[in-house]
């Protein structure tokens, strides 16, 4: 039960932090095509 508690917030996590730094790429280009 633990285990499975412990991996499943590993994973939100993840997913969290690759939309993050999805985010960040996407503004990141569009800054570059702004200037």
């Amino acid at each position: 039960m633990i285990i499975s508690t412990l991996s499943n917030g590993w994973y939100v996590f993840g997913n969290v932090m690759l939309r993050h730094m999805q985010w960040c790429e996407a503004a990141d280009l569009i800054v570059k095509g702004m200037e």
